[in-house]
């Protein structure tokens, strides 16, 4: 990702990539502010530790994106901070005793068409958001 190539990026490209960046900010608080994470009095403090971390990672990550995203000649690195996130969550079911929700909360999940929407659903959702930019941005 060579980021002298994208100098000129478009604005359409970088409206994408930044609706990613913003939900990259907000969704982590979203989804675990509530009972099934910080205020779940089954785990341990060291449990809300690394829920809250995430929280704050995704902060990060989602706000240095957006503005390499808009910064000339750093929209590649923007979109690799924003992916960094979402690859990185999805890679963590592949960890030992890592479940998408605990069973307790399953019914909170949505269902479209008889699919379960889980967090590896919106990973690929916004990756793929980020490369559709990415290659938006090329042409």
């Amino acid at each position: 990702m060579a980021d002298r190539t994208m100098r000129a990026t478009p604005t359409g490209p970088r409206v994408l990539a930044s609706v990613v960046a913003l939900l990259t900010v907000v969704l982590p608080f979203a989804a675990d502010w509530n009972a099934t994470h910080l205020y779940n009095p089954a785990w341990s403090g060291h449990a809300k530790f690394h829920s809250a971390h995430t929280m704050a990672l995704g902060a990060g990550l989602g706000l240095l994106g957006l503005v390499w995203l808009w910064r000339p000649g750093r929209f590649a690195s923007g979109l690799a901070v924003l992916a960094i996130y979402w690859l990185t969550q999805a890679s963590a079911l592949a960890f030992p005793g890592t479940a998408v929700i605990d069973p307790e909360f399953a019914d909170r999940l949505p269902r479209v068409g008889g699919i379960t929407l889980n967090q590896l659903w919106g990973d690929a959702v916004f990756v793929g958001l980020l490369a559709i930019s990415w290659v938006w941005a090329r042409r």
